[in-house]
This record gives C-alpha cells, sequence and structure tokens, in this order.
C-alpha cells in the first residue's frame, strides 16, 4: 500500500485544488481522448478528463482512463510551447494508476510518466445532445479537436522503465 501512495497522493492535491476554483466554472473543460495511448495516462484506448486551464499555455487534468480488461485513473499538467490554440509541442507530466486484468487474475500498475508530443489541430466538428431525453436535438461546435502524437517516458513504481508511442484524437467540450 506504501508504494501507492505517492501517486494516489497527487491525484488528492489536484482534486483539491479543483475544488477550491469550483466557483470559477470558465476555466473548466472536459475532454474525450480515444486512440492508441495516450500522453495523460499511457496505458488507455479512452479517456474522460477533467481540465482546469491555468493560462493560454498550460493546463491541470484529473482522468479516467479504460482500455479492454483494465481501468485507471491519472493526474498531471501538460505545457504548450506556443498557445493551445494552435498547433504545439507539448509536454506532459502526470502519475497513473492502473488496473489490468479480471478481479481474480490482474495486475495494479503506477507510476509516473513524461511525455513530450505535438499537437496537430483539426478543423472543429460539431456534436449533438439533447437537454432531456427525448427532446429537441441540438448542435454544438467542440472548443477544440487535435490529433495529439509523440511517446510515453513511464517510470513505474517498481523502479522500472520503458518508452511507449502514443496517438490519440482528443476533443475538448
Amino acid at each position: 500500500m506504501k508504494k501507492l501512495l505517492p501517486p494516489l497522493l497527487l491525484v488528492l492535491l489536484i482534486v483539491d485544488l479543483y475544488a477550491t476554483d469550483i466557483k470559477s466554472t470558465k476555466k473548466w473543460n472536459t475532454s474525450i481522448s480515444y486512440g492508441f495511448l495516450s500522453e495523460k495516462t499511457p496505458i488507455s484506448m479512452l479517456e474522460f478528463s477533467k481540465l482546469l486551464n491555468i493560462d493560454t499555455h498550460s493546463e491541470l487534468h484529473v482522468t479516467f482512463a479504460t482500455m479492454i480488461f483494465g481501468t485507471g485513473v491519472g493526474s498531471g499538467y501538460k505545457y504548450y510551447f506556443k498557445n493551445k490554440s494552435f498547433p504545439s509541442i507539448f509536454i506532459n507530466l502526470g502519475s497513473f494508476l492502473f488496473y489490468l486484468g479480471t478481479a481474480d487474475d490482474g495486475q495494479a500498475m503506477y507510476g509516473l510518466n513524461i511525455s513530450p508530443g505535438y499537437c496537430i489541430l483539426r478543423d472543429s466538428k460539431t456534436f449533438s445532445y439533447r437537454e432531456k431525453f427525448g427532446g429537441e436535438l441540438k448542435y454544438k461546435k467542440y472548443k477544440k479537436s487535435s490529433l495529439n502524437v509523440g511517446f510515453s517516458l513511464i517510470l513505474m513504481g517498481d523502479k522500472s522503465a520503458g518508452f511507449i508511442p502514443f496517438i490519440s484524437w482528443e476533443n475538448i467540450f
């Protein structure tokens, strides 16, 4: 259990930062990422993130991620060398806690990740939603839609390390 404490403490610290800034809702965004792994949690195919925009170059994130027979959480800091609104090189520093396998035969993985990459912006697409079940279908544009490519340097809790490439689509709304 002691090995799980550093990543969990970082997650709790970021959640606490969110709670103190709850009145400033214009700083909050939500994102969905899908693809082959990701910069936020290096072991994922589908991610749901809550983003706290610090400024035009940086953000904090808390992420829930899943893949076939696995689920996990992550938290971290992402810095864009240009502006978030333009194609840019970025670096993500984060921690993750993941559980792979079934309840009987599973394995917990945790560690830190450093993920440099490049954000390629796409034209903002629209998505549809309904405010209530059976209600009128409404359309809204994503705030940002991008392709993120790069690699993650993973430092695992058992003192092993490795490089993993990622490519994922991210939609922020």
